[in-house]
């Protein structure tokens, strides 16, 4: 069994349990109130026809001046069950007759504390029937019954006189208060049996309907808190607990489709930053290379020309004083290796950054590309402009050209196209360029990887020039056969 303080059962059947304890304290103390008060009316009743039967008893035998009879009725009165004392007081509160005869002539005090219940008042006022208490602590039901003086009675009454005497009798209230304590106690005992019974049915009525299914809830809870994202509530029911079981599935669900969405999106995130970190390897070594690439053709080419031009010009120096025609002739070799000197240069600047994308723009870039790169290789090139596309900022026009020559790098790679076809488009928002060819297409791998995002080295290089500027780049498959790749790049960058 829980501790209270852990047990919201315990804690709801005790609670009710207390406010049916505090409702039924004060009812059954008032029904025991409202029993006493009943009982008193009826003993009073009694009392009062006791009372009557025994004066019209006793006016017979009086008027005879019966004493010996008047003394059998007043033994007759003191053998009835509960009376404790019967007196028969003449005007004067001497006892006339008693019991037995025991206290016959003897006055009665009428300042003593157990008169004074009823002689303070006035006697208007004073009650003919009166609970009082005697000196030993019982307490005890008192009637007195006046009789009164009648014309028949004034052969040895006075007539002056209203009365003749008082009946004078005491109820024992021992069996009476005996009673209302067994009901009292029988009231507390059915009490107490109603306030178990209510509390064990709450407690079962709570456990069946509300504690037993929001503890499934909360198993399900710890169970996910721990890290167990399987962990469901079983819902039994369409009420409160219900829709709270219901909720929790559905946040349950919620955040392990998120997680698991978060996990997907993180590894794609790691392949990617994996990916960027090759990328730039690759791209530091490119650029190491393209470094050793321009250090050997200075050095093959370049060397060699301005080697040749410093030999012509010392023999030219050395032929001048004595043979001018061979000076002449070293000169003339020396104006043509200046030449070759200055088209190799331009080669290797063009190679770097051709000079018609600064000079003309990309348009005409591309279609010199196309002639440089596609002619030779037998593959047919077609390219088509919309809109300013002169007008582009260089930062724009250098990505998408860099974008065009790997693309067309790979074309002639591993695309074995006879036609490539290559579309710009200058709009109000960005430009928008496709470059398509009709090789053999992207194979499965290669789709199934971009989507994965583990895209080649070059797809992924195209797509980082293109986010680098807020644009995006796809390479997608084209039917019938061949590839597309669609770049768009903002005016401005994002």
């Amino acid at each position: 069994m829980k501790p209270v303080s852990r047990s919201l059962r315990l804690k709801v059947s005790l609670g009710i349990s207390l406010a049916l304890i505090l409702l039924l304290t004060p009812f059954n103390w008032l029904q025991y109130q409202l029993q006493r008060r009943a009982a008193l009316a009826d003993l009073s009743q009694l009392a009062v026809t006791t009372g009557a039967v025994v004066e019209h008893s006793l006016q017979g035998v009086m008027l005879a001046n019966n004493r010996p009879a008047i003394q059998t009725i007043v033994d007759s009165v003191a053998q009835m069950s509960d009376v404790q004392a019967v007196l028969l007081l003449n005007p004067q509160a001497v006892v006339a007759a008693s019991p037995g005869g025991q206290l016959n002539g003897q006055p009665l005090d009428r300042a003593s504390a157990a008169c004074q219940d009823c002689h303070r008042l006035p006697p208007a006022d004073r009650p003919r029937s009166i609970v009082v208490t005697t000196a030993d602590g019982r307490p005890v039901f008192r009637t007195m019954t006046p009789i009164a003086n009648q014309p028949a009675c004034t052969g040895c009454h006075s007539p002056q006189e209203r009365l003749n005497g008082t009946l004078y009798v005491e109820f024992s209230m021992a069996g009476l208060d005996a009673r209302l304590a067994q009901g009292l106690r029988t009231a507390w005992l059915a009490s107490a049996a109603i306030i178990l019974l209510a509390a064990l049915a709450i407690y079962a009525l709570l456990s069946w309907l509300v504690i037993t299914p929001m503890e499934r809830v909360g198993r399900a809870m710890r169970r996910f808190s721990r890290g167990e994202r399987a962990a469901r509530a079983d819902v039994s029911s369409q009420d409160e607990a219900g829709l709270l079981g219901s909720g929790f599935n559905d946040m349950a669900e919620t955040i392990q489709a998120q997680e698991a969405q978060a996990e997907q999106l993180y590894a794609a995130l790691a392949a990617r930053d994996t990916l960027r970190r090759q990328l730039l390897g690759r791209l530091t070594a490119a650029r190491e290379e393209e470094r050793r690439h321009v250090a050997r053709e200075i050095h093959d080419e370049l060397g060699q020309l301005l080697t040749g031009l410093s030999l012509n010009l010392k023999l030219c120096q050395q032929a001048v004083p004595h043979d001018p025609a061979a000076a002449a002739e070293h000169l003339a070799r020396a104006n043509a290796l200046i030449g070759e000197t200055i088209e190799q240069s331009h080669r290797l600047i063009a190679d770097l950054r051709p000079p018609v994308l600064d000079d003309f723009g990309l348009v005409p870039a591309l279609q010199e590309e196309l002639d440089q790169r596609l002619t030779p290789a037998g593959i047919a090139a077609g390219l088509a402009a919309d809109g300013d596309v002169a007008g582009l900022p260089p930062e724009l026009a250098t990505a998408a050209f860099r974008i065009a020559q790997e693309a067309l790098t790979n074309v002639i790679r591993h695309a074995s196209a006879r036609q490539v076809y290559v579309q710009v488009q200058q709009t109000a928002s960005g430009l928008a360029m496709t470059i398509e060819d009709d090789g053999v297409g992207l194979p499965d791998e290669a789709l199934s990887s971009a989507a994965n995002g583990r895209q080649a080295f070059g797809i992924l290089g195209m797509q980082e020039r293109a986010e680098a500027l807020g644009g995006r780049l796809n390479v997608t498959r084209r039917e019938p056969g061949g590839t597309r790749v669609t770049l768009w790049l903002p005016n401005v960058a994002e």
